[in-house]
C-alpha cells in the first residue's frame, strides 16, 4: 500500500515517454560554462542511413525535437549518428 500511495501521490513525476518529459527551470540552475582549449571542431560526416529506414529515422528526429529531447544547435561540431534495431527486432534506437 505504501508503495502505491508514493506512486499515485508522485504520478507526474514518471514519464512512461519523451513527451511526458519535463525541463527543470532556467531559474533553478546557472547555465554551465565549460572551460575549453582553442582548438578546431571537429565535423564528422554521418553514417549512411539505408534508404528502407530513412522515413523512420525522420520520424524519430521529428518526435525529438517536437519533445524537446533534441533543441535547435548553433555549435561547430557535427557527431556522428547511427541506428540499431531495438530488441523487440522492429524499432529503432538513434
Amino acid at each position: 500500500r505504501l508503495v502505491q500511495w508514493v506512486l499515485a501521490a508522485n504520478e507526474r513525476a514518471l514519464a512512461w515517454d519523451e513527451t511526458e518529459k519535463g525541463r527543470f527551470k532556467d531559474s533553478y540552475f546557472d547555465p554551465v560554462v565549460i572551460p575549453t582549449i582553442e582548438h578546431i571542431p571537429w565535423q564528422q560526416k554521418n553514417i549512411p542511413i539505408p534508404p528502407g529506414i530513412l522515413e523512420d529515422v525522420v520520424k524519430i528526429i521529428k518526435a525529438k525535437i517536437q519533445s524537446g529531447v533534441y533543441e535547435p544547435s548553433s555549435s561547430s561540431y557535427r557527431s556522428r549518428i547511427f541506428c540499431v534495431i531495438k530488441k523487440d527486432g522492429k524499432s529503432l534506437r538513434i
